[in-house]
């Protein structure tokens, strides 16, 4: 029974959460100054990756799937 109204709680907050972060972000869309940093943040993660390069900006070492 304890479990059941967790659960239920969880899914609760978890909705109303989704909501409230649908709203801020539908606030963001309209806001050229996070859309721009947003652009660069993705363009860094991408070359990050394309180029293999860590967090600490050195090669990483996982395995390439070959």
């Amino acid at each position: 029974m304890i479990k059941a109204a967790q659960s239920s709680m969880t899914q609760s907050f978890n909705s109303i959460t989704s909501e409230c972060y649908v709203e801020i972000l539908r606030r963001r869309i309209n806001d050229e100054n996070y859309l721009n940093a947003a652009i660069q943040r993705l363009a860094l993660v991408m070359s990050n990756e394309i180029l293999d390069i860590s967090s600490e900006g050195g090669r990483n070492e996982r395995k390439r799937r070959k």
